[in-house]
């Protein structure tokens, strides 16, 4: 069992890093590889003194700037930063590596935080499923360098800090240890966790603040704990207090306002009804075995720590929701942090249903849903990377284009060819919504993301042709 689930965790790397390795640098990518001149905003008109970063003291300088006026995300901003100054070649395989690291926190949390490499395969493969079907923005969350380094990245410093404290849920005489080692190690890691999602920390730090009380009643309460979250209230704090937090509401209120916010909420709506599909599986699972578990007392005692833990992350899901739908931007992105908490909520569930002996789900009904959703993964798995390795094949030959440009320039913008799988609207659901966008975004040579394009590669101007 231990040997089929390295395999399984082999062939994550290995798929994650062949679709890491097709995907090019995208929108910020090529903002982050320029030194940010203050005073511009996120994707704004470069000056053309605008110098490419060469140093880690110019990524520092990023920092600085994003920090002042954009927002608090650094530590997500910082890895964005550096992979396009040193180039997507060193990012495929750690971005790979991540996603299968993420696969492994979740499956540890699931299993009493227990951290041990001997794996079920089928849990493995269903937790790659679930990242890999119900997430609407995987290109954007998972993929895409800077959004991987704000999501992907971040919740697995999250879920790493997060460990430590599940395994002590479950056994109260495990690390029952005060060393300053310890304790220093988690104030680092609660001090990255807690400087990563607006949306999710804010209920972690409730729910943990609750359950150190608890400890405390207990006499339960070692220094580990402490530090550990005061390190996260400090990096929470550091996030929701950048300077650039409020200088870029005060930014999209005017935009808000010129816009109509009308608009922008039926726009947020539509978001929130996709992402309700994706996910009502997971929620119609977890609801349903809530509600049924307590009718069923027998089993109460021995699953309740399972159920408790389901609860909580399934309450950080919808809180998570709830914010992101009072703010006046696009939620698919944060989507992604729903259903990580979703997911470990599921897979807890699933744990108890293995440790009381019993399945809440009839046996032909779950073979029904592996069927469906084993040839779905594969459906979607094959069509994506067929659509997007014909896509990077195009963009290899605009590269092309591009460097035949630099040697002989015309001083005239490249109108170049759409994605020619971007008008195969019907295969959508069958590439289960995973396509690789091209980097040049639209028809315009001034628009902000193509200037910033043309300027990264020194040429004149560029935009996609149209018919």
């Amino acid at each position: 069992m231990k040997y089929k689930g390295c395999i399984i965790l082999v062939f994550i790397f290995c798929f994650m890093y062949l679709l890491n390795s097709i995907t090019p640098m995208l929108n910020e990518d090529y903002f982050a590889a320029f030194v940010w001149p203050e005073g511009i905003p996120n994707l704004g008109t470069l000056p053309d003194n605008a110098k490419r970063v060469s140093s880690f003291s110019d990524v520092l300088e990023n920092c600085r700037v994003y920090y002042l006026t954009e927002g608090g995300r650094v530590p997500g901003g910082v890895p964005g930063t550096i992979f396009s100054w040193l180039g997507k070649v060193f990012f495929n395989p750690l971005n790979a590596l991540a996603m299968t690291i993420l696969v492994m926190e979740i499956y540890w949390l699931s299993h009493e935080g227990k951290v041990s490499f001997d794996f079920q395969p089928s849990y493995l493969i269903w937790i790659f499923f679930s990242l890999w079907a119900f997430n609407l923005a995987f290109t954007d969350t998972c993929l895409w360098m800077s959004g991987s380094s704000n999501y992907l990245w971040m919740i697995v410093i999250v879920f790493a800090f997060l460990i430590p404290y599940v395994r002590n849920y479950y056994d109260e005489k495990w690390s029952h240890n005060n060393s300053f080692k310890l304790s220093v190690i988690m104030f680092i890691n609660g001090l990255l966790a807690g400087w990563s999602h607006e949306t999710t920390i804010c209920w972690l730090i409730l729910i943990l603040l609750y359950w150190l009380y608890q400890c405390k009643k207990h006499d339960a309460l070692q220094n580990w704990k402490i530090t550990g979250f005061a390190g996260l209230s400090i990096g929470y704090a550091l996030l929701i207090f950048a300077p650039g937090n409020y200088y870029r509401l005060a930014m999209q209120q005017q935009t808000n306002n010129a816009i109509g916010l009308f608009e922008i909420y039926s726009y947020k709506l539509t978001e929130i009804l996709w992402i309700l599909i994706f996910h009502s599986f997971l929620w119609y699972f977890i609801i349903s075995f809530l509600l049924r578990s307590r009718k069923i007392h027998v089993f109460q005692d021995r699953i309740n720590s399972y159920i408790n833990l389901a609860t909580v992350c399934s309450l950080i899901a919808f809180g998570s929701g709830f914010i992101m739908f009072l703010l006046p931007a696009s939620v698919l992105r944060p989507s992604f942090l729903n259903l990580v908490f979703l997911i470990v909520a599921a897979a807890s569930l699933f744990r108890a249903q293995e440790i009381a002996q019993k399945s809440f789900l009839q046996k032909n009904v779950k073979s029904f849903l592996q069927l469906i959703g084993g040839s779905y993964v594969i459906l979607t798995m094959t069509i994506s990377l067929w659509c997007n390795y014909i896509n990077w094949n195009h963009w290899n030959d605009i590269i092309a284009l591009i460097h035949k440009e630099q040697k002989n320039p015309t001083n005239v913008a490249l109108q170049v060819e759409p994605y020619y799988t971007d008008a195969k609207t019907y295969s959508r659901f069958a590439r289960g919504f995973h396509l690789i966008p091209m980097p040049v975004v639209c028809g315009d040579e001034n628009d902000r993301i193509n200037v910033t394009l043309a300027k990264y590669y020194d040429i004149k101007g560029i935009a996609i042709k149209q018919r």
